[in-house]
């Protein structure tokens, strides 16, 4: 038996993990969820047995530590779905910049300035406002 926790606050069950080698060498991994009584109310022996083996503070730290592990891989998961729709996001931003500059006013402006300013914009909104000055400057120029 390499890992038990309890299942439940009130220690009532018990997951057990077993991991064994076989014949070939190849790692099997036997998960057991053990009640300490069955249907009747009777004491389950498996349960009784894991416990006296392992010990109830073995299994009580083997549960805090699995908890702390659970957490910080949730935390982790968080910030790794945030990254990756923050690089979403970045990623639409340069796709919506590079269709602006396709646009022949824009393409063609002299205005470096704007143009700066238009490649360096954080959103959308700042893209179409420096978007819509390069235009309107082309538009006076026109005139």
């Amino acid at each position: 038996m390499d890992n038990a926790f309890w299942e439940s606050e009130d220690k009532s069950q018990l997951n057990c993990i077993l991991e064994m080698e076989d014949d070939v060498g190849r790692m099997t991994r036997q998960v057991m969820l053990l009640n300490r009584t069955d249907k009747e109310g009777n004491p389950n022996p498996d349960f009784d047995e894991v416990v006296e083996s392992l010990g109830e503070d073995t299994i009580n730290k083997e549960t805090e530590d699995r908890v702390e592990r659970k957490k910080a891989e949730k935390e982790e998961n968080i910030q790794r779905d945030k990254e990756h729709a923050k690089a979403r996001k970045l990623e639409k931003l340069f796709n919506y910049k590079l269709e602006a500059f396709e646009v022949e006013e824009i393409k063609n402006s002299t205005n470096r300035k704007l143009k700066a300013k238009l490649r360096r914009a954080k959103s959308r909104i700042e893209v179409d406002m420096w978007s819509i000055m390069i235009l309107q400057e082309s538009l006076n120029e026109a005139e």
